[in-house]
């Protein structure tokens, strides 16, 4: 085969025009025959191999490195609750297939130069994604956390050395307002001072668009004592807007970044806004992480001043399929991930399961995982987010929420929620909890939850590196 490839890219350089005139011919061919087996989209650079024969582009958000946290209990996307998610079914085919191991590589980000381009044409000139593909996650030796020393800092954030040191880390959820003004922000994170150790501050949640999250944490940082890990989707900006936000965050003192997909338009209040899904997480995960070690842009292009920034991942321990979501995390961390935020957890008994299987795998002696919890102000708030599509809310907690009486219905949410980080500092391989507010316009429980947690202390790093 490295033979047969060698020959095309010799090929490919002396007689380009032949190719690109063998593939004009095969284009249609290959759509005729991969469109009604596979639902090829004629990317140009296929991975059904490692896909379970199963056309990734299937996936509205354009996913190639496994589902996002999207996926319903049933199994249905959350974009179109009438079809399967298209990972969910490759996971379960490349189980039953010749291809299985190739389920685990990292999958590069999208030549979108290269749609509607025959793959056959582009694997044997060389000119495809292959030489970029990352080697199976098993097969790559990640840095044991225990092992880092002062002098790899990737940031020096207090977030960063907090995790370094083995403390609890305790972080929250700041939502940027409605507003042109951002004094109520500032006010309100200024009384967050002293309960968390930094605040994720969040890129237009839910698909509703909000102040600029970049510009929000920027302010946070320079009007603030309170550090923030900055969250960038990649459905709002193509790769070329993502390298440009890293750089202007980082230049007001942002230091933390959690890379994300990000809901879907049609599960905001904009459902006719395009999606540009450009890149997967995983792939923006990759970018953050060159731009970073080797200090250059995607394209290679050298930067005068490398971004010193954490970098983060997201994993959705109860979507389906449960057993790949620790694999899927396992490709961010090859990426480039220091740390991962899980979704909102509500199902301890399934939170333990992922959290074996973690440990099986050896990735919590890889990486911090911090627990996404919430304060639940009633029962039918419980039901909504029960409902939210990779998120469950078991029957017992929302029995218990139904029996207090309802002017204590958010004083027992809050009693839950407690419960559940006492939990979570017992379980091996958690590393701090994220606190989100479930009503992010109107209750703002975090500093009550830190305090009945016994958590308001919060620890100073033993490293001097920061600021």
């Amino acid at each position: 085969m490295s033979k047969l490839k060698g020959l095309g890219k010799r090929l490919d350089a002396r007689f380009p025009k032949a190719l690109n005139a063998a593939g004009s011919v095969l284009a249609p061919i290959e759509k005729l025959v991969k469109k009604p087996v596979f639902g090829c989209h004629m990317c140009g650079q296929c991975i059904l191999h490692s896909t379970g024969m199963t056309c990734p582009m299937e996936c509205p958000k354009n996913i190639r490195n496994g589902p996002c946290g999207g996926v319903g209990r049933n199994g249905e996307c959350e974009v179109d609750h009438s079809m399967t998610c298209v990972w969910l079914k490759a996971v379960d085919r490349a189980g039953k297939g010749r291809w299985t191991d190739e389920l685990y590589q990292g999958n590069p980000s999208v030549d979108w130069s290269l749609q509607g381009q025959s793959s056959w044409i582009n694997t044997f000139a060389g000119r495809d994604h292959h030489e970029r593909t990352a080697p199976q996650w098993q097969r790559v030796e990640l840095r044991t956390k225990r092992t880092e020393r002062d002098d790899e800092m990737r940031s020096g954030s207090r977030f960063e050395r907090l995790l370094r040191d083995g403390h609890f880390v305790v972080t929250c959820e700041v939502n940027p307002r409605d507003s042109a003004d951002a004094t109520e922000l500032i006010e309100y994170v200024r009384t967050l001072e002293g309960f968390v150790d930094a605040a994720h501050v969040s890129d237009n949640s839910f698909a509703t668009p909000k102040m600029s999250g970049t510009i929000a944490a920027g302010l946070i940082e320079m009007q603030t004592g309170v550090e923030t890990i900055l969250h960038m989707t990649c459905r709002d900006r193509n790769r070329l807007m993502l390298q440009a936000d890293v750089l202007g965050a980082c230049a007001t003192g942002v230091r933390n970044i959690l890379c994300l997909g990000g809901d879907y338009p049609t599960l905001g209040d904009h459902p006719e806004a395009k999606p540009v899904f450009d890149l997967d997480s995983t792939g923006f995960i990759r970018i953050l992480k060159k731009m970073r070690d080797e200090g250059t842009f995607d394209s290679g292009r050298e930067l005068k001043a490398a971004p010193r920034v954490y970098i983060g991942g997201a994993v959705g321990p109860t979507a389906p399929p449960l057993e790949f979501r620790p694999h899927r995390m396992a490709k961010k961390l090859v990426a480039g991930a220091d740390f991962i935020t899980t979704q909102l957890m509500f199902d301890m008994d399934m939170f333990r399961d992922f959290m074996k299987r973690t440990v099986d795998l050896g990735l919590t002696e890889k990486t911090h995982i911090l627990v996404g919890v919430g304060a639940l102000p009633g029962p039918i708030a419980a039901r909504m987010v029960d409902k939210t599509p990779g998120c469950i809310v078991p029957e017992h907690v929302i029995d218990r929420l139904e029996a207090a009486p309802k002017g204590k219905r958010r004083a027992e949410g809050i009693k839950i929620v407690v419960e559940q980080i006492q939990e979570l500092q017992e379980i091996p391989g958690v590393s701090g909890v994220d606190i989100m507010d479930l009503m992010p316009d109107s209750w703002f429980p975090t500093a009550e939850i830190v305090e009945a947690a016994g958590l308001q202390d919060r620890p100073e790093p033993a490293c001097a590196q920061g600021r």
